[in-house]
Protein backbone atom coordinates (compact mmCIF):
# COMPACT_ATOMS: atom_id res chain seq x y z
CA UNK A 1 0.00 0.00 0.00
CA UNK A 2 1.15 3.67 -0.38
CA UNK A 3 0.04 6.71 1.30
CA UNK A 4 -0.96 9.84 0.20
CA UNK A 5 1.27 12.20 -1.04
CA UNK A 6 3.79 9.63 -0.34
CA UNK A 7 7.00 11.44 0.85
CA UNK A 8 9.91 9.26 0.36
CA UNK A 9 12.34 8.45 3.20
CA UNK A 10 16.16 8.55 3.77
CA UNK A 11 16.28 5.02 4.10
CA UNK A 12 17.30 3.85 0.77
CA UNK A 13 17.28 0.00 -0.22
CA UNK A 14 20.52 -2.06 1.05
CA UNK A 15 19.53 -5.25 -1.04
CA UNK A 16 19.39 -7.35 1.31
CA UNK A 17 19.04 -10.80 0.34
CA UNK A 18 15.95 -13.43 0.36
CA UNK A 19 16.34 -15.59 3.67
CA UNK A 20 19.20 -13.99 5.25
CA UNK A 21 19.61 -14.58 8.93
CA UNK A 22 21.71 -13.13 11.75
CA UNK A 23 22.24 -14.11 15.47
CA UNK A 24 23.08 -11.87 18.05
CA UNK A 25 24.13 -11.88 22.07
CA UNK A 26 23.04 -9.38 24.09
CA UNK A 27 24.49 -8.53 27.36
CA UNK A 28 26.99 -6.75 29.84
CA UNK A 29 31.00 -7.18 29.61
CA UNK A 30 32.14 -9.90 32.72
CA UNK A 31 28.75 -10.41 34.20
CA UNK A 32 26.76 -13.49 33.71
CA UNK A 33 23.61 -14.39 31.49
CA UNK A 34 22.35 -12.88 28.40
CA UNK A 35 19.80 -13.00 25.75
CA UNK A 36 19.97 -14.30 22.37
CA UNK A 37 18.49 -12.17 19.35
CA UNK A 38 17.46 -13.65 16.07
CA UNK A 39 16.26 -12.03 12.86
CA UNK A 40 15.28 -13.39 9.61
CA UNK A 41 14.32 -11.00 6.84
CA UNK A 42 12.61 -12.60 3.40
CA UNK A 43 11.15 -10.86 0.31
CA UNK A 44 7.50 -10.27 0.17
CA UNK A 45 5.23 -8.51 -1.62
CA UNK A 46 7.83 -6.02 -3.38
CA UNK A 47 9.73 -5.35 -0.19
CA UNK A 48 10.82 -7.22 3.25
CA UNK A 49 9.13 -9.67 5.95
CA UNK A 50 11.47 -9.43 9.00
CA UNK A 51 11.09 -11.56 12.29
CA UNK A 52 12.84 -10.77 15.51
CA UNK A 53 12.63 -13.27 18.20
CA UNK A 54 14.78 -12.63 21.47
CA UNK A 55 15.13 -14.93 24.21
CA UNK A 56 17.04 -15.61 27.39
CA UNK A 57 20.50 -17.89 26.84
CA UNK A 58 19.49 -21.50 27.49
CA UNK A 59 16.19 -20.89 28.11
CA UNK A 60 13.70 -23.00 29.90
CA UNK A 61 9.72 -23.42 29.23
CA UNK A 62 8.68 -21.19 31.35
CA UNK A 63 11.39 -18.61 30.36
CA UNK A 64 9.98 -14.48 28.64
CA UNK A 65 10.19 -15.24 24.39
CA UNK A 66 9.33 -11.60 22.78
CA UNK A 67 8.25 -11.75 18.99
CA UNK A 68 8.25 -8.85 16.13
CA UNK A 69 7.14 -9.17 13.16
CA UNK A 70 7.22 -6.47 10.74
CA UNK A 71 6.30 -5.13 6.94
CA UNK A 72 8.87 -3.17 5.58
CA UNK A 73 7.99 -1.95 2.40
CA UNK A 74 9.92 -0.74 -0.72
CA UNK A 75 8.89 2.33 -3.10
CA UNK A 76 11.34 3.93 -5.96
CA UNK A 77 14.29 2.39 -3.80
CA UNK A 78 13.36 3.89 -0.42
CA UNK A 79 12.24 1.54 2.77
CA UNK A 80 9.18 2.48 4.82
CA UNK A 81 7.50 0.87 7.67
CA UNK A 82 4.16 -0.45 6.97
CA UNK A 83 3.29 -2.91 9.72
CA UNK A 84 4.68 -4.05 13.48
CA UNK A 85 3.37 -7.02 15.41
CA UNK A 86 4.41 -8.24 18.77
CA UNK A 87 3.97 -10.76 21.17
CA UNK A 88 5.52 -11.77 24.26
CA UNK A 89 5.15 -14.63 25.72
CA UNK A 90 6.00 -16.27 29.22
CA UNK A 91 6.60 -20.40 28.17
CA UNK A 92 2.92 -21.44 26.74
CA UNK A 93 0.68 -18.12 27.96
CA UNK A 94 1.09 -14.61 26.25
CA UNK A 95 1.68 -11.83 28.38
CA UNK A 96 1.21 -8.90 25.75
CA UNK A 97 0.52 -8.08 22.14
CA UNK A 98 0.88 -4.81 20.00
CA UNK A 99 -0.09 -4.18 16.42
CA UNK A 100 0.48 -1.11 14.70
CA UNK A 101 -0.30 -0.14 11.08
CA UNK A 102 1.96 2.69 9.86
CA UNK A 103 0.56 3.23 5.93
CA UNK A 104 -3.01 4.97 4.94
CA UNK A 105 -3.87 5.54 8.50
CA UNK A 106 -3.71 8.59 10.95
CA UNK A 107 -3.48 8.36 14.98
CA UNK A 108 -3.66 11.01 17.96
CA UNK A 109 -0.75 12.60 18.02
CA UNK A 110 0.88 13.40 21.22
CA UNK A 111 0.20 16.92 22.20
CA UNK A 112 -1.44 17.46 18.64
CA UNK A 113 -4.44 16.34 16.62
CA UNK A 114 -4.70 13.53 14.47
CA UNK A 115 -2.85 12.97 11.89
CA UNK A 116 -0.58 10.11 9.34
CA UNK A 117 2.75 9.02 11.07
CA UNK A 118 5.83 10.49 9.05
CA UNK A 119 7.37 9.22 6.17
CA UNK A 120 10.59 8.42 8.34
CA UNK A 121 8.67 6.59 10.86
CA UNK A 122 11.01 3.49 12.53
CA UNK A 123 10.38 0.81 15.05
CA UNK A 124 13.14 0.25 17.56
CA UNK A 125 13.79 -3.45 16.51
CA UNK A 126 13.04 -2.38 12.56
CA UNK A 127 16.38 -0.57 13.31
CA UNK A 128 18.14 -3.65 12.31
CA UNK A 129 17.02 -3.51 8.55
CA UNK A 130 16.04 0.15 8.04
CA UNK A 131 19.05 1.81 8.99
CA UNK A 132 20.98 -0.27 7.19
CA UNK A 133 19.59 1.95 4.50
CA UNK A 134 21.35 5.19 5.99
CA UNK A 135 23.47 7.16 3.46
CA UNK A 136 26.54 6.12 4.90
CA UNK A 137 29.23 8.61 4.67
CA UNK A 138 31.07 10.53 7.28
CA UNK A 139 29.55 13.56 8.89
CA UNK A 140 25.74 12.28 7.59
CA UNK A 141 23.45 13.51 10.12
CA UNK A 142 19.79 12.86 9.51
CA UNK A 143 16.49 12.68 12.11
CA UNK A 144 14.71 9.61 12.25
CA UNK A 145 10.91 9.43 14.03
CA UNK A 146 11.14 6.28 16.34
CA UNK A 147 8.31 4.86 17.60
CA UNK A 148 7.69 3.85 20.70
CA UNK A 149 4.21 2.81 21.58
CA UNK A 150 0.55 3.30 20.78
CA UNK A 151 0.99 6.91 18.80
CA UNK A 152 3.95 7.84 20.49
CA UNK A 153 7.35 8.73 18.18
CA UNK A 154 10.19 11.08 19.69
CA UNK A 155 12.96 11.95 16.94
CA UNK A 156 16.32 9.91 17.01
CA UNK A 157 19.41 12.03 15.77
CA UNK A 158 21.54 10.01 13.64
CA UNK A 159 25.21 10.70 13.23
CA UNK A 160 27.49 8.56 10.84
CA UNK A 161 30.54 9.31 12.81
CA UNK A 162 33.80 7.26 10.84
CA UNK A 163 35.13 3.77 9.30
CA UNK A 164 36.45 1.57 11.87
CA UNK A 165 37.50 -2.27 11.67
CA UNK A 166 35.55 -4.34 14.52
CA UNK A 167 36.71 -7.62 15.40
CA UNK A 168 34.11 -9.89 17.02
CA UNK A 169 32.62 -13.32 17.37
CA UNK A 170 31.27 -13.31 13.64
CA UNK A 171 35.14 -12.26 12.05
CA UNK A 172 36.44 -8.99 11.18
CA UNK A 173 34.73 -6.59 9.75
CA UNK A 174 35.43 -2.65 8.15
CA UNK A 175 32.43 -0.24 9.57
CA UNK A 176 30.70 2.58 9.90
CA UNK A 177 30.41 4.28 12.92
CA UNK A 178 27.13 5.66 13.60
CA UNK A 179 26.08 7.54 17.10
CA UNK A 180 22.55 7.43 17.56
CA UNK A 181 20.62 9.36 20.38
CA UNK A 182 17.33 11.08 21.47
CA UNK A 183 16.67 14.54 19.85
CA UNK A 184 14.67 17.63 21.80
CA UNK A 185 15.28 20.33 19.36
CA UNK A 186 11.25 20.01 18.58
CA UNK A 187 11.33 20.98 22.74
CA UNK A 188 14.34 23.64 23.34
CA UNK A 189 17.76 24.19 21.62
CA UNK A 190 19.10 24.54 25.16
CA UNK A 191 17.65 21.46 26.09
CA UNK A 192 18.43 19.38 23.15
CA UNK A 193 22.10 20.77 23.77
CA UNK A 194 21.77 19.83 27.60
CA UNK A 195 20.75 16.29 26.96
CA UNK A 196 23.32 15.34 24.05
CA UNK A 197 26.12 15.91 27.21
CA UNK A 198 25.36 14.08 29.37
CA UNK A 199 22.82 11.11 28.07
CA UNK A 200 24.73 8.26 26.98
CA UNK A 201 24.84 7.54 23.12
CA UNK A 202 23.99 4.29 21.48
CA UNK A 203 26.74 3.76 19.31
CA UNK A 204 26.03 1.69 16.40
CA UNK A 205 28.21 -0.77 13.97
CA UNK A 206 27.44 -1.44 10.25
CA UNK A 207 29.24 -3.35 7.65
CA UNK A 208 31.11 -1.27 4.86
CA UNK A 209 30.13 -3.59 2.67
CA UNK A 210 26.36 -3.92 1.33
CA UNK A 211 24.12 -4.55 2.56
CA UNK A 212 25.21 -3.11 5.44
CA UNK A 213 24.43 -5.47 8.26
CA UNK A 214 24.88 -4.71 11.48
CA UNK A 215 27.66 -6.08 13.62
CA UNK A 216 27.58 -4.77 16.80
CA UNK A 217 25.01 -2.24 19.21
CA UNK A 218 26.47 -0.54 22.15
CA UNK A 219 24.11 0.99 24.60
CA UNK A 220 23.63 2.52 28.00
CA UNK A 221 22.04 0.54 31.12
CA UNK A 222 21.47 3.43 32.79
CA UNK A 223 20.79 7.24 31.91
CA UNK A 224 24.49 8.26 33.45
CA UNK A 225 27.74 8.33 31.67
CA UNK A 226 29.73 6.17 34.16
CA UNK A 227 26.60 3.40 33.93
CA UNK A 228 27.81 0.08 32.23
CA UNK A 229 26.95 -0.50 28.50
CA UNK A 230 25.53 -3.13 27.09
CA UNK A 231 26.36 -4.88 23.87
CA UNK A 232 24.32 -6.63 21.24
CA UNK A 233 27.42 -8.31 18.56
CA UNK A 234 26.61 -10.36 15.50
CA UNK A 235 27.58 -14.13 16.45
CA UNK A 236 26.69 -15.46 12.78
Amino acid sequence: MIREEFVPSIFRDPGIPDGEKSRYRVGIAGEPGGFEVSHVVVHERGGYHTTVEASPEGKSERDLVMTVEQRIGRIDGRLHAETYRAQTRSGSTVVSREEVNFVDTVHLQFGGLPGPFPPNVMPIAGGLTMLRGLDFADGLVETVDVWLAASVHWPLLVRVEKQVVFAGPAGVFPCWQVRLRPGFEQVNGMLDKMVGSVVPPFIALFEVAAPHRMVQLSFPTQMSMSAPRATMELVS
